[in-house]
C-alpha cells in the first residue's frame, strides 16, 4: 500500500495555498485588528482635504517668500534693506542658494535703472570673467559683494538734498552769507575738490572770477580767503556807486 502523501507519517504537509494565508494571518495580526470601512473611504473630497493639509503642515519642499524689491537708486530706496531683503529670501529657502555666486547673480540681477545697471554689469562680468574681462578674485563671495554695493551706493538721502540744496544757493552780493550757507550744506553733502571749487565759484560775479583766475590756489582756504578778498572789493565798490560808502563791511 503507498504511503500517504507527504511522508511516511503524521500530519500531512501544508500546500502552498495554506503557506500563504497563515502568512496573511500572520501580518494582519501584527498591524492589529482591521477598520471596518466606513462610507468615507470612498468620498474623493477626502483625498483632496489630506492634500491641502500635507501641503499646509510643510509637505511642499520650497517654502513661499516675499521677493526682495527691485533696487533703482531711487530717493525713498535704502540699498542696506535691500541687501537685508535679499538676505531674508536666501534664508526661507537656503538649499535652493548652497552657492554664493548663485545669490550674487540673483541679487544683480534685481538691480535695474541707468544708475544701477552698470554697477551690476561689471560686477558680474569681472566675477565670471566672460566676455573677456579679468576675473577678480573673491567676487565670488557675496560679503564682497555686499560691501561694494553698500560703498557704491549708500550716499546717504540727507546728503543727496543737501547737494540738491546746494544747488540751488545763489550770490546776492554777500559773500559771508553765500559762504557759510553752502559750507553749512556741505557738512552733509561732503563735496570736495574741483568739484566743491566749481561749486562755490559758478553763482559768483564775472568780474570777482576774471580776478580769481590771475593766481592758482594750492589749498581750500588760500583760495577762499581770495574770493572773499575780490567779492568784498566789489562789495565796497558798488556801495560807493549806490552813495552808501559810509556803511562798514563785515
Amino acid at each position: 500500500m503507498p504511503p500517504p502523501p507527504g511522508g511516511s507519517g503524521g500530519d500531512p504537509e501544508p500546500s502552498d495555498h495554506d503557506l500563504d494565508g497563515k502568512n496573511r494571518r500572520k501580518i494582519r495580526k501584527e498591524k492589529g485588528p482591521r477598520r471596518p470601512a466606513t462610507p468615507e473611504d470612498d468620498d474623493p473630497r477626502l483625498d483632496k482635504l489630506v492634500k491641502v493639509l500635507s501641503m499646509a503642515l510643510g509637505g511642499s519642499k520650497r517654502k513661499l517668500a516675499d521677493l526682495p524689491f527691485v533696487y533703482k537708486h531711487l530717493d525713498y530706496q535704502d540699498v542696506k534693506v535691500w541687501l537685508l531683503a535679499c538676505e531674508d529670501y536666501f534664508a526661507r529657502n537656503p538649499t535652493y542658494w548652497m552657492k554664493e555666486e548663485d545669490k550674487i547673480i540673483y541679487a544683480i540681477g534685481r538691480m535695474e535703472g541707468k544708475e544701477v545697471a552698470p554697477f551690476a554689469l561689471a560686477y558680474r562680468k569681472q566675477m565670471t570673467g566672460e566676455l573677456g574681462f579679468q576675473k577678480q578674485e573673491g567676487y565670488e563671495y557675496w560679503h564682497i559683494v555686499k560691501t561694494q554695493v553698500i560703498l557704491r551706493f549708500t550716499v546717504s538721502h540727507e546728503a543727496e538734498r543737501a547737494l540738491r540744496r546746494m544747488e540751488l544757493v545763489k550770490y546776492q552780493g554777500d559773500i559771508e552769507k553765500y559762504l557759510l550757507e553752502l559750507e553749512n550744506l556741505n557738512i552733509q553733502a561732503q563735496v570736495t575738490g574741483i568739484t566743491w571749487r566749481y561749486m562755490v565759484e559758478k553763482r559768483l560775479p564775472l568780474e570777482a572770477l576774471r580776478r580769481l583766475s590771475n593766481q592758482e590756489y594750492g589749498s581750500d582756504p588760500e583760495w577762499l580767503a581770495a574770493i572773499r578778498t575780490v567779492t568784498k572789493a566789489k562789495q565796497r565798490k558798488l556801495l560807493k556807486s549806490n552813495g552808501a560808502s559810509g556803511m562798514n563791511l563785515p
